[in-house]
């Protein structure tokens, strides 16, 4: 829709320690559309907090981060089928009759970011998602109902949020149906076909307890066999920009896709919704790219510091 008049505020609103990039980059994309929008980051804890902001008269559009991509979705004005299907909103827009609305649109950052590298991928091929939070439902609507795997592997540390994860979906039966597979262990990871993509929602943390051992054992059990074709593993982890599991995958000859891709993906979408511009994109990824690399250098410093 159109820029309002007099709404020029953009937030992102999150927990305590949020990346300071996305704001860096909106306010960019508003400068080339000659808009005077800000952006900030809110560092709240409570989503009525949020929602004051979000209610204000200068309000132009905001991005949820966790923990209120759950919490928030009762507050709104309206929330579309992608939030009902994903459990989750993660963007705000104002509608032309000034409603709040939420819909989700993590799915895309990964939809196209995997796209970009396989354009003439066939239908019918088999996914995988490494972990089972609230990234992971995103990455099971990209690969399933956009991608068209047949099937996707879950594969996870702990069995029960995985049961949650398998329950929630099981909900959403009117919507759509998923086929998923619970990978428990190398012995079952044995028996099945190699996944072509990958997509990894976890953190990156060193493994450590035997259920994070068995889970990551898996993952070089796909990733090694030499009679699979090589596929593709994207990583939602932006810090590092060069995961252990990037890492991994790159040395079992996988293409990968760094998560600042996944980020940068959605701001064509999100900036269609706040304004019904389109923005130019070559210079959102490479500036993205940049801040990433400057921030998590920024950190290296500051441990060999301490």
């Amino acid at each position: 829709m159109p820029a309002k008049s007099g709404r020029d505020r953009l937030y992102i609103a999150g927990g305590p320690g949020g990346s300071s990039i996305g704001p860096k980059v909106h306010e960019y994309i508003a400068q080339s559309l000659r808009l005077s929008w800000t952006c900030e980051f809110l560092q709240l804890s409570s989503v009525d907090e949020v929602m004051r902001y979000f209610r204000a008269p200068d309000f132009a559009g905001g991005i949820v981060t966790m923990p209120h991509k759950r919490t928030i979705i009762p507050l709104l004005d309206h929330c579309d089928h992608l939030v009902k299907i994903l459990g989750a909103c993660n963007f705000v827009y104002l509608a032309e009759n000034g409603q709040l609305c939420g819909t989700n649109t993590d799915w895309v950052g990964i939809y196209d970011s995997i796209l970009a590298h396989s354009p003439s991928h066939a239908p019918g091929m088999t996914g995988m998602v490494y972990g089972a939070g609230g990234a992971s439902r995103a990455a099971i609507y990209a690969l399933w109902a956009k991608l068209k795997c047949d099937k996707i592997y879950v594969v996870n540390r702990e069995s029960q949020e995985v049961a949650e994860l398998f329950d929630d979906i099981k909900r959403q039966a009117d919507l759509y149906r998923p086929e998923l597979v619970h990978v428990r262990s190398v012995a079952e990871c044995k028996a099945l076909p190699t996944p072509y993509f990958i997509v990894s929602t976890i953190p990156d943390f060193e493994a450590v307890s035997p259920e994070e051992l068995q889970a990551r054992d898996i993952l070089v059990e796909f990733l090694s066999r030499s009679s699979s074709p090589r596929g593709i593993l994207l990583d939602m982890c932006y810090h590092p920009p060069m995961t252990r599991n990037l890492r991994l995958a790159i040395q079992h000859g996988y293409r990968v896709i760094q998560g600042y891709t996944v980020v940068a993906s959605q701001f064509p979408c999100q900036w269609k919704f706040w304004t019904g511009e389109t923005i130019e994109t070559g210079r959102v990824f490479e500036m993205t790219e940049r801040l990433v690399q400057e921030e998590e250098a920024a950190a290296v410093a500051r441990t060999v510091i301490k």
